[in-house]
């Protein structure tokens, strides 16, 4: 019998494998599927955090659009302060659709973990009729400045820092947005505590 002959009898005889054979291959097969099953769970877990963060970036533009035209007009600031452990910022608007000036009221509820804002005529008394803007924010984290016309500018206004947890919960990611304001209707004679004094009392 030729050398041929011989493998090809030894490759039809059917002995199986043993099960020290099976046992690597096993051990092999698992320690593959980890490291696979791994990087698929790990793939999966960047896309999601990704979305979060571009959806909370999403919601704080919104929120700083319907911003701008407010402050953008407004006629005076108030000195941003703190008010039941929450921090607070008015402001008057004298660009509205009825004519008639409006005051307006920021907050970072540090409770609620939102921006939210409440607007009343401006001589009346606050309505407390709430309208978020933005949830989940870090209220120790963010805050409100007043910058005062100066000799550099001849309006007021006022930076707004908001940082929003984009993934509230172990091993959450931060998302921190920086906006100055400009109040195009302010001067510098605008005496901060006669805007909207009513919302102090």
């Amino acid at each position: 019998m030729n050398p041929f002959q011989r493998v090809l009898s030894r490759l039809r005889r059917d002995d199986g494998i043993t099960l020290a054979e099976m046992a690597v291959t096993t051990s092999i097969m698992s320690a593959v599927m980890a490291i696979f099953t791994t990087g698929v769970v790990q793939l999966f877990k960047a896309g999601n955090n990704n979305e979060l963060v571009a959806m909370t970036e999403s919601q704080l533009n919104t929120a700083f659009l319907r911003l701008d035209r407010n402050l953008r007009y407004a006629s005076g600031i108030s000195v941003p302060r703190t008010s039941g452990g929450n921090k607070v910022v008015e402001y008057v608007n004298t660009d509205t659709a009825s004519g008639n000036p409006e005051c307006a009221q920021l907050e970072l509820n540090q409770a609620k973990k939102v921006l939210r804002r409440q607007v009343w005529p401006q001589t009346t008394k606050p309505t407390g009729q709430w309208v978020v803007l933005a949830n989940e924010v870090i209220a120790d984290e963010s805050s409100f400045e007043l910058l005062k016309a100066g000799t550099d500018t001849g309006f007021q206004r006022l930076k707004i820092v908001i940082v929003v947890a984009s993934n509230p919960g172990t091993g959450y990611t931060r998302s921190r947005t920086d906006v100055t304001f400009t109040a195009l209707n302010s001067t510098r004679g605008t005496v901060t505590g006669d805007v909207c004094p009513e919302a102090r009392a």
